[in-house]
């Protein structure tokens, strides 16, 4: 299922329940908008949330990086450290 379908039907599905919300008590109302307001927003939450790691991998493969090049610059010190003498006098 793509992106456009999925945003496709949450819209068809709120519109139906927007065109029958007039024949409602206004409690009921309410409580229905916000629950149709909180599933679409956690749904949409996971599909962006999803989008963002495959964004950032695809910007690490265009950048052309690899991950033991990645590793490698996370977790080597680079080389021996430096010494340091102390001074005479």
């Amino acid at each position: 299922m793509d992106f456009s379908t999925i945003i496709e039907t949450l819209t068809s599905w709120v519109l139906s329940i927007g065109g029958q919300v007039n024949d409602l008590p206004g409690t009921v109302a309410f409580g229905l908008g916000l629950f149709t307001w909180f599933a679409v927003e956690q749904v949409l939450r996971r599909i962006v949330s999803g989008m963002r790691w495959v964004i950032l991998l695809g910007v690490l493969a265009g950048l052309g990086l690899s991950a033991p090049y990645l590793l490698g610059l996370m977790f080597d010190r680079g080389g021996e450290p430096p010494t340091i003498e102390a001074p005479t006098g």
